[in-house]
């Protein structure tokens, strides 16, 4: 028994030393089958994920892949109807494979997938490598998709980072790859890549930037568009700045560029260039390239080989959904995250449905008055002398002169011949030593560039059309600026370019136009923008940016250029803001000389009589007066002015660069905070029609802004809702002050300068607005529909125009007529509760008494709306009743003669007029201002006593009663018949006039 208690224990003991390990194993066994498990189950989700993304992936024919290029996407109008189609046929020339020469393949292929000829859609080396290096990076530095899967994305998917795209694309990669040849997808593929600036496709991106056919690209040009894949912004060959932007210290120039009407500067991108030598690199480490290929291909100068290609677009694009194209390109990267290139290609090849908030028929009667323009504005132009609405100033040989006697504009005789060489005259060059010298005023030297001149024509209706002319390129050694700013070109480029120049008859320089871009088109000037506007939506329901411009609409002055508002600026930054600050319509504002902070006088006023006096708020409106306006602002302050600007839209203090509204931080020297900016319209940059119009909408609307939108919804290609674009909204004011500041537009244009505006049947509020010599005019209103603003004015402000904001107002007069026909009239805007009407003096903006009804000029009372709690509780105390000595204009002391006494009702100023203050300046009502001065001239001494006046009475017997109280009245009708008999050329002598001698 113990002897078998001791085996068992000893077993015991035996197991217990060996269960760690067993324990160990197990646990090993168990996990290993776990895992195990979890594979197969993990593996069969991830199996079952894979199919159900393929189930959802697109069916394809792979066999059309060419047809299958764009997905066409289309605009609607508001009612769900077609109006547009989004192709890009220009900026896309499709070419076979064997017309690309085999370097220009072989260079995609070498950056983009090295492997492409032998994988067979997806290339797992290339992943593995990918994941490797951005592993190390610890972000993405490269990608793995293959030139097929490329192809795929960008045929049928969309460009979200996300891993169901990339199982779709590599799915319907493989599913190209058993349908087509390497080459059926590499043609595809180059001629649906984006490669920056607008260009799709490899033939596209030779014209663009060689201006070439894809056949003579050489190996280094090849490379540089390959290149561009990675990033079409970044390393675009050249980049476009504005012309006021281009600093030739800091940016090669390359060519210009003329995009309706503005100059832009193609400048040299060096960021493509170091993309270049990659791609370069790669090819002859691939075997693509050999060695003296290679070396041959880094030396040829890519600055020189730019040459940037004209666009030729053909047809009338539209305004509206050109902007309709615009704000879905920001919104899908603002919203959605898309690059730039990304939000384009979608664009044009995504398939997207866009419902844009058009009206079809509104839209279409403003093309059709804008394609009327000048019989509108005009009548005949038969009948019209000069160019129409331009004043412009001419040199004797009929060049259009700025006010400093710059030439602006050449006529065209005056700068090209009829084959269009620039016509250089006998005196303006010479040759020394085999070099070139010119100086003349045509052309104007920069140290990357010539710029040469624009010149003008008159066309068969008597419109002024400007042309852009380029500028002339050289190579550097070739061209120099001399210490005489004379251009000086090298004989070498001369002897090189035998066809640069020719001497004509007259020994004048012909250069050819091969040289230079010529704008062949030309601008119609003067030009007009209009916006229409349902303000209370804030959809734009028409819109027009330009008059008789043909081709893509680039320039679209609604929306994107930016002019000094004048005048009209003063109801939102001025007036508004005051009205929401203590001002009421009744506040009277006296127009009296003001100054600058220099002490200069100024501003000055448009009418005649320089100064007006003392008016109210609302006659300050409907006057226009400059003074009034700058100076409430004066007394609002212009930050407050800001804040209102800020609510109304037009400041952006989220994104300062794109702001219309320039502050002090911005820049110092030229910036908006300022009484002429605020008060006047005078601004660094200035506000779109789309912007004002917008603005005035908020108070028509009842003081609640509503950003403008082009469009409501976004849809991709299978229906789903990409986009839903709902307007912000921000409360600006009240709807009582709205209201009350659009009671003041409305009787501004029944009551006030903006007359031509009226519509019969319908009520209108509104306001002109004109800047400096009439440079722009406009007129921006609104009605119970819609909200409009019209522009007229030149491309370039040194040319103005003859006629004023009335001719501005004439036009959206024309236009709201056409637009209203068939809508309900209505007379009045709906007034909300708490508006409150009261008599009131104009004089004070207080309770009128009787003394105000028996002011000089007539009764100054009038019937005024309030906000309710702003009307007036006391009582004129600015007429006032004195009683004067009628000979002297002063007040009567008790010593002045009883027949010198008057009593009269005057208007004293709360702050008095002195105008030896102001070197003799008077107000129009300073006559009616009451005396401050004393009679001095009548006193003790100068009574006459009774016993006197008996005296008198005897020594003029023949006056009988001369001194008394009805003598004198006789004495008056005498002197008036005497006086109307003088003033009728009788001639004779009374004895009254005697007597008077």
């Amino acid at each position: 028994m113990e002897n078998n208690k001791e085996n068992k224990n000893n077993k015991n003991n035996k197991n217990k030393k060996k269960s760690p390990g067993k324990i160990i194993w197990k646990s090993i066994k168990i996990l290993l089958i776990i895992l195990l498990v979890l594979g197969i189950i993990g593996g069969g989700v991830v199996f079952g994920v894979v199919l159900s993304i393929i189930k959802d992936a697109p069916e394809i024919d792979p066999t059309r892949i060419n047809a299958s290029l764009d997905l066409t996407s289309t605009i609607y109008d508001s009612e769900g109807n077609l109006i547009e189609k989004i192709q890009a046929p220009e900026f896309r020339t499709v070419v076979k494979i064997n017309e690309m020469p085999k370097h220009l393949r072989d260079a995609f292929i070498a950056i983009e997938d090295e492997r492409f000829e032998t994988h067979f859609g997806v290339d797992p080396r290339g992943i593995i490598s990918s994941a490797i290096d951005n592993i190390k990076a610890g972000t993405i530095v490269r990608g793995a998709s293959t030139i097929t899967q490329q192809l795929a994305r960008n045929v049928y998917l969309t460009l979200d980072q996300k891993w169901d795209r990339k199982i779709k694309e590599a799915y319907l990669a493989l599913q190209m790859e058993k349908a087509l040849t390497k080459d059926q997808i590499l043609e595809a593929y180059l001629n649906k890549i984006n490669l920056g600036r607008g260009a799709y496709g490899v033939q596209e991106a030779a014209q663009t930037y060689f201006s070439k056919d894809v056949g003579e690209l050489t190996i280094a040009e090849s490379a540089l568009l390959a290149g561009v894949v990675k990033s079409p912004t970044r390393y675009a060959p050249f980049k476009a700045i504005r012309l006021e932007d281009f600093d030739s210290n800091v940016h090669y120039e390359v060519g210009r560029l003329d995009i309706l009407g503005e100059k832009y500067v193609a400048v040299y991108n060096e960021e493509a260039v170091k993309r270049q030598r990659i791609v370069l690199n790669q090819m002859l480490k691939l075997g693509k390239i050999t060695e003296a290929e290679y070396e041959e291909a880094l030396n040829q100068d890519i600055k020189t080989s730019l040459k940037p290609g004209q666009k030729k677009i053909e047809g009338i694009s539209s305004y509206f959904t050109d902007y309709v194209k615009t704000e879905v390109v920001e919104a899908l990267m603002t919203r959605l995250g898309y690059t730039k290139e990304e939000a384009q290609d979608l664009l044009f090849s995504g398939g997207l449905k866009i419902y844009s908030t058009m009206d079809v028929e509104l839209q279409q009667e403003l093309e059709n008055i804008y394609n009327n323009f000048t019989e509108v504005l005009v009548g005949d132009p038969e009948k019209i002398k000069g160019p129409i609405l331009v004043d412009w100033r001419l040199s004797k040989s009929q060049n259009i002169l700025d006010d400093k006697n710059n030439t602006i504009f050449y006529l065209k005789e005056n700068l090209f011949n009829e084959d269009f060489e620039l016509i250089l005259e006998s005196g303006t060059y010479e040759f020394r030593d085999g070099d070139l010298y010119i100086k003349s005023n045509k052309l104007t030297p920069y140290p990357k560039h010539i710029d040469i001149a624009d010149y003008y024509i008159i066309d068969e209706r008597k419109n002024l059309v400007t042309f852009t002319v380029g500028s002339i390129i050289l190579p550097e050694g070739d061209y120099e600026i001399t210490d005489q700013k004379e251009v000086k070109i090298s004989s070498r480029y001369l002897s090189n370019n035998k066809d640069f120049y020719r001497i004509d008859e007259n020994e004048n320089l012909l250069i050819s136009d091969k040289y230079f871009y010529r704008d062949r088109d030309g601008i119609v000037q003067p030009q007009s923008a209009t916006v229409v506007l349902d303000y209370k939506t804030g959809h734009i329901k028409g819109l027009i940016g330009g008059r008789e411009i043909e081709g893509a609409s680039i320039l679209n002055r609604a929306t994107a250029s930016q002019r000094q508002p004048g005048s009209a600026i003063k109801p939102i930054a001025a007036y508004l803001p005051a009205l929401d600050n203590g001002y009421t319509a009744a506040t009277p504002i006296d127009d009296i000389p003001f100054y600058d902070e220099h002490g200069n006088l100024w501003p000055r006023n448009w009418y005649r009589e320089r100064y007006r006096g003392i008016q109210t708020l609302r006659r300050s409106v409907e006057q226009s007066g400059n003074v009034n306006s700058v100076k409430v602002v004066d007394a609002i302050g212009v930050q407050t002015s800001f804040k209102y600007l800020e609510k109304l839209g037009i400041i952006n203090s989220t994104d300062p660069e794109n702001d219309s509204i320039v502050t002090a931080k911005e820049n110092r020297v030229s910036n908006d905070e300022n009484l002429s900016s605020m008060g006047l319209g005078g601004m660094t940059k200035g506000l779109t029609p789309l912007e004002i119009t917008a603005a005035y909408g908020a108070i028509a609307n009842g003081g609640l802004y509503i950003e403008p939108i082009s469009f409501t919804r976004v849809e991709d290609s299978n229906g789903n809702v990409l986009i839903e674009n709902i307007p912000k909204k921000t409360t600006v004011v009240s709807p009582q002050v709205a209201y009350i500041m659009a009671d003041i537009l409305r009787t501004t244009v029944s009551n006030g300068i903006a007359g031509r505006a009226k519509l019969n049947d319908m009520v209108v509020a509104g306001k002109t607005g004109t800047t400096q010599n009439q440079a722009d005019i406009w007129f921006v209103g609104f009605t119970p529909y819609y909200a409009t603003g019209v522009w007229i004015g030149n491309d370039s402000p040194k040319i103005t125009l003859t006629n004023s904001s009335g001719t501005a107002a004439q036009l959206w007069q024309h236009i709201m007529t056409k637009i209203h026909e068939g809508k309900e009239s209505i007379k009045t805007f709906e007034e909300p509760e708490g508006i409150v009407k009261v008599n009131v003096c104009t004089q004070s903006g207080k309770l009128p008494t009787e003394l105000c009804t028996l002011d000089p000029r007539g009764s100054m009372v009038r019937s005024e709306i309030f906000v309710k709690g702003t009307e007036p509780k006391d009582y004129c105390d600015v007429h006032v009743e004195l009683t004067i000595d009628k000979t002297n204009g002063k007040i009567a002391n008790e010593f002045c003669p009883e027949d010198n006494l008057e009593t009269k009702v005057f208007i004293q100023r709360p702050v008095p007029y002195n105008p030896e203050e102001h070197n003799g300046i008077v107000p129009a009502d300073y006559e009616f201002s009451a005396p401050t001065e004393i009679c001095d001239e009548h006193d003790e001494t100068t009574v006459i006593p009774p016993d006197e006046e008996d005296d008198l009475d005897w020594w003029f017997p023949w006056f009988p009663g001369s001194w008394d109280d009805d003598s004198d009245n006789e004495n008056n009708n005498i002197d008036n018949e005497s006086n109307n008999e003088n003033n009728n050329g009788n001639g004779n002598n009374n004895s009254n006039g005697r007597f008077g001698d």
